[in-house]
């Protein structure tokens, strides 16, 4: 299990050399498919494998994968490109779960994978077009990083899961 530590940390941003500062913001990105996505960093509480059995549970929503026994704690997953009406994948060793605190509720997200943590600068966030209000809320901004020729889609983990879904994974949890 990888849990996120200080030393994890990359300042890719090459207008500067310095620390951390109010300009900068910290993500975590990780992959689905060939798309980079990055949520912050203390939105994050902890990233680990896909166990190689997920406990599917009857009645569940649909979007759930299953639930998995973290620490002695019923931890809803959820498959990321399911959410987002990806395609559907074969489970790989590369694929993790993200762990974020969503309205009380921690719930796990699988990727296809991590790839590293990221400061960038906020001069390179700008508002994502908007397409669809759900996809606005869910997808607000994007880091261009022209330098690096990355595009970044910057996820709220807020949004994720919200009103009866996310009373729906309250009931799995319990």
């Amino acid at each position: 299990m990888a849990t996120l530590q200080e030393g994890d940390k990359r300042d890719l941003d090459d207008d500067s050399d310095e620390e951390a500062s109010d300009d900068d913001e910290q993500v975590v990105v990780f992959r689905l498919d060939k798309e980079e996505f990055g949520v912050p960093i203390d939105s994050v509480q902890e990233i680990v494998r896909v166990p190689d059995e997920l406990t599917r549970v009857p009645k569940a929503p649909p979007f759930v994968e299953g639930v998995i026994n973290l620490r002695g704690a019923v931890l809803p997953v959820i498959d990321l490109r399911r959410r987002l009406g990806m395609a559907a994948v074969e489970r790989s060793d590369r694929q993790r779960v993200m762990v974020f605190l969503i309205a009380g509720l921690r719930t796990g997200f699988i990727v296809d994978s991590v790839a590293e943590v990221l400061m960038i600068h906020k001069s390179a966030i700008e508002i994502a077009p908007q397409l669809s209000s759900e996809q606005s809320k869910l997808l607000a901004r994007m880091a261009n990083l022209e330098r690096q020729k990355r595009m970044i889609q910057l996820i709220d983990p807020l949004h994720l899961i919200e009103g009866r879904d996310l009373a729906g994974l309250a009931d799995l949890a319990a």
